[in-house]
């Protein structure tokens, strides 16, 4: 089922966005900030906490660089009057990494002040290699102008024990650690899911190191494991670290971590442009593709 799964993955691609809505609501809160809204609020009452992501990314268009501007802050005014704490987190290509690099960083800024004073925990997202020293060096200009933000590394980039060492060098850091799902060169990125398991964990160690607070993203089991293995050997409360999970995903998992009493922030994507974020989780989950399939064809 493997391979077929795989090759579906394409078929899926070109359905109508109707077909594919019906499987892709599975991972996306909705298409509008309420959607959001209403799902982070029931997430809260089982105990969650949450981040909310509006989707896009790579935006080259200025007017859909300052919509998504508006509509950040329109989201930190929604979330500070429903008194649910709760962080969100924002990709620099959504805020012109591309498109209007000379304005990125004033864009940014204006967004964490603003979220600041709305009481709003403001994350920056990692997104493909290219982006990897742009986004950690505003992240650290952020920070020494007195901001509370964080940042994210990928346990697949070879450079990422050495990104904890250097931000964490002068002030612990808020990071969160994943695997990474951008398609990257040998040279650059373990290759091999072992590898990659391993350097998640002397990520996580490091950062327990230097007194850092890791937000430990991820839905292998195995990793799961291992992290609660150091958190043990390590005697740490839950006030010193957190685990991340994407919105329709691990449910199994999160009931596991919240009946042990750990903490758990469910990351809730929400916007118009849900179709390339679903196809994404798809190609990450080949076999889901194959049950839209499935499931079409018990219905025709």
């Amino acid at each position: 089922m493997g391979i077929l799964s795989k090759a579906f993955v394409e078929t899926v691609s070109y359905m109508p966005e109707s077909v594919v809505w019906r499987f892709a609501r599975r991972y996306i809160a909705g298409t509008e900030i309420c959607d959001g809204l209403k799902v982070r609020s029931d997430l809260y009452s089982r105990g969650m906490l949450n981040t909310m992501d509006i989707l896009g990314e790579d935006i080259e268009d200025l007017e859909q660089i300052n919509i998504i501007n508006r509509l950040y802050c329109e989201l930190v005014s929604e979330m500070h009057s429903s008194q649910i704490p709760g962080n969100i987190s924002i990709k620099l290509t959504q805020f012109g990494l591309r498109a209007d690099p000379v304005n990125l960083f004033s864009r940014v800024r204006e967004l964490t002040e603003y979220a600041g004073e709305h009481g709003i925990f403001l994350r920056i997202d990692m997104e493909d290699a290219t982006t990897t020293s742009t986004t950690l060096d505003l992240y650290n200009v952020l920070r020494q102008d007195g901001h509370k933000v964080g940042a994210v590394l990928q346990a697949y980039l070879k450079r990422s024990q050495e990104d904890v060492i250097e931000l964490s060098k002068n002030a612990p850091s808020n990071i969160r650690i994943c695997k990474g799902i951008y398609k990257e060169s040998p040279d650059i990125a373990f290759q091999n899911p072992d590898d990659i398991r391993d350097n998640f964990i002397n990520i996580l160690g490091l950062l327990f190191d230097m007194n850092s607070y890791p937000a430990i993203a991820t839905h292998d089991p195995i990793l799961i494991k291992r992290s609660l293995e150091e958190i043990k050997q390590r005697r740490l409360s839950p006030e010193q670290y957190e685990f991340q999970m994407l919105h329709g995903v691990g449910f199994n998992l999160r009931k596991m971590l919240l009946d042990e009493g750990h903490p758990l922030r469910i990351y809730i994507p929400f916007g118009k442009a849900w179709r390339a974020y679903s196809l994404r989780r798809f190609r990450e989950n080949p076999k889901l593709a194959f049950y839209v399939l499935k499931n079409i064809v018990s219905i025709g």
